[in-house]
């Protein structure tokens, strides 16, 4: 086999000409390599800004709706009760501000620019030139910060770490560097939790490798044991906390594996930096270390930024999960159009899609007509399962739409003892005690809300509520939940809504009896669906909607009978539609796997197609 010709010449003197046309770029635009340096740097942040603005602008909103920050004393006395208090108070109240997601992406953006400031200042300490070094911590922090697990308060106290080591190395005189580790990191332990820990091996290295005294060792010795002993009597014998814990308080974070990787390497990046460089001082010349900043350079740089960018983009990006976040966020504005647009994108099954999905479809007047158009997996489609804790923080919406007032206020309360206080779980508590008349319950979920910045007006105009009732008759959804209420005592379900006991209480909740004839659809019941197919006229229909007539086609055809709702008949195009589908699948009666492929693209949408293969 003859090896391919590769005309390595030719491509280097192509080579050559580029270089030579990009310089003489260079002069014609007067931008020096310094200059070059800085745009390339500029556009990282750029990129970082972009990519978290647009493509993880859901993943900043959720942040925000996953805790409340309050300006009260007994907020400050909760956070300032563990280590890592300011780094949490601080990181909390910025998080507030993830109400918006560009002011989100923005902070991020800023942070990380930080952490490029500070590498970079210590990296002139120790005589290291690299910008891609100094860019690692800040693609660390955008893997990290892509996580939902991972907090805006670990930002600032790795901020706080790196500040607190430029400030030490920055100090000349030895005895003045010593007595400030000595009085200094046990109050970073205070404001900055585990990311004070790394700190502990940067002094020691920095005095055994780097300070030329013959107690050295003995000083490294120190700092080892001080931190050990101080993080040892603060968590075990001032804040009682259990000492397998004491590295990760008060950030436990539930990071995915890749994650945790990236937030090790964070920590310990610096220790490993200050070893590698020491052994390279001490066996490689630094004249073979030191490369020029050259269009070479520039290149090898752009394109290592590049992977790096891929990296983030492959492995932390997760498509999925930031259309369910969105999903999630116009469920909660009730912009039920762009949780079916969403919908349309997201790529496969997935419970909670298929929840919201299935209540804007109900919410936009489509469920009957278009249920089958999207993913389905059963009754488990309609409600969420007490069974999964992930579960908790989304249950309510359904049951409060359902006017299941009850069950909607459980789910908010179990919601906000998972996460702790939360605007939505405690916007939600407040309309259900007042649809309820728990007004002193209300009063108080009230003035949790009334103690924040961007929910104190929802709180103030819900007490007008509670001040005059006649308003909450007037407002819409309270009186049409009110005169839906709960008048009879049953056992909730754990994996699904009495829609029957709902239905039994108001015969007229139209919501309750789409739900109920939907998951009739879902579970293949068509003998029942044929009963409460009679009790359509009592709903308001003006046509019998396309999948209760596909279904009921099947009921006929089955139980040779010719039922029909009084005053309703089947539209012939309906009609038409079930002879051609029940004329192709005969033709593939043997084959079943070959009819789904003939009938997919025709009829994928539609009952009988559920019916038969799903």
């Amino acid at each position: 086999m003859k090896t391919p010709f590769i005309p390595w010449d030719v491509l280097y003197r192509y080579f050559i000409k580029f270089r030579l046309i990009y310089s003489n770029l260079l002069m014609t635009l007067q931008i020096s390599n310094e200059k070059l340096k800085h745009l390339l740097v500029g556009s990282i942040f750029i990129v970082f800004f972009l990519y978290f603005s647009v493509f993880k602008r859901f993943h900043i909103l959720f942040l925000e709706q996953n805790q409340l920050f309050q300006y009260n004393f007994d907020f400050l006395n909760e956070i300032f009760a563990f280590p890592g208090s300011v780094s949490s108070y601080i990181g909390r109240f910025f998080t507030q501000f993830f109400i918006s997601s560009l002011v989100g992406a923005l902070v991020f953006t800023l942070a990380a620019f930080a952490v490029f400031i500070l590498t970079k200042y210590i990296y002139n300490k120790y005589n290291i030139n690299s910008i891609i070094l100094s860019i690692v911590p800040v693609w660390l922090l955008a893997i990290l910060l892509s996580n939902g697990s991972f907090t805006f308060a670990q930002v600032i106290g790795f901020l706080f770490s790196l500040s607190f080591f430029s400030l030490y190395i920055s100090i000349d005189t030895s005895k003045l560097r010593n007595i400030f580790y000595f009085v200094g990191w046990p109050l970073l332990f205070l404001v900055a939790g585990r990311y004070s820990f790394p700190i502990i091996f940067l002094c020691a290295f920095h005095e055994l490798f780097y300070r030329e005294k013959k107690n050295r060792v003995v000083i490294f010795v120190l700092y080892i044991v001080l931190g050990a002993l101080t993080s040892y009597v603060l968590t075990e014998h001032i804040f009682y906390i259990p000492s397998n814990e004491s590295f990760a308080y008060p950030f436990l974070s539930n990071l995915n594996s890749f994650s945790r990787h990236a937030l090790a390497l964070l920590l310990y990046w610096f220790p490993l930096l200050i070893l590698v460089k020491f052994f390279l001082n001490k066996y490689i010349p630094i004249k073979k270390r030191l490369l020029p900043w050259n269009l070479t350079n520039i290149l090898a740089c752009t394109i290592i930024f590049m992977l790096m960018g891929f990296v983030v983009f492959r492995l932390s990006y997760n498509r999925r999960l930031e259309i369910m976040k969105g999903m999630d966020h116009y469920v909660q504005k009730a912009d039920w159009e762009k949780v079916l647009k969403l919908s349309d994108t997201y790529p496969d099954y997935n419970t909670l899609a298929i929840y919201y999905t299935n209540l804007a479809l109900y919410k936009t007047g489509r469920l009957t007509d278009r249920m089958f158009r999207y993913p389905q997996i059963g009754t488990d489609g309609l409600s969420l399962s007490w069974g999964k804790n992930s579960h908790i923080f989304y249950g309510s919406e359904v049951s409060y739409y359902l006017s299941n007032t009850n069950e909607a206020y459980r789910w908010s309360f179990e919601a906000m003892v998972q996460k702790g206080l939360n605007p939505r779980s405690l916007k939600r508590l407040v309309l259900t005690s007042i649809i309820n008349g728990d007004n002193a319950i209300a009063e108080k979920f009230i003035n949790q809300l009334n103690q924040t910045l961007f929910y104190r007006r929802w709180a103030q105009h819900s007490k007008e509520f509670l001040d005059n009732p006649a308003l909450a008759e007037k407002d819409t959804e309270i009186s049409q939940s009110r005169d839906l209420l709960v008048n009879s005592d049953f056992f909730a379900m754990s994996n699904g809504i009495n829609l029957i006991e709902l239905l039994n209480n108001h015969p007229e909740n139209k919501m309750a009896y789409e739900y109920l004839m939907a998951s009739l659809l879902l579970e293949k019941n068509i003998d029942e669906f044929g009963i409460y197919i009679l009790k359509m006229k009592d709903y308001g229909y003006t046509r019998i909607p396309v999948h209760f007539e596909e279904a009921l086609i099947v009921f006929n055809s089955s139980k040779k009978m010719n039922l029909m709702p009084e005053g309703f008949s089947f539209n012939q195009e309906t009609i038409r539609r079930y002879n051609d589908f029940a004329a192709t699948y005969s033709m593939y009666k043997n084959n079943p796997d070959a009819a789904a492929k003939a009938l997919k693209k025709r009829y994928g949408g539609s009952y009988w197609f559920y019916l038969y293969f799903s």
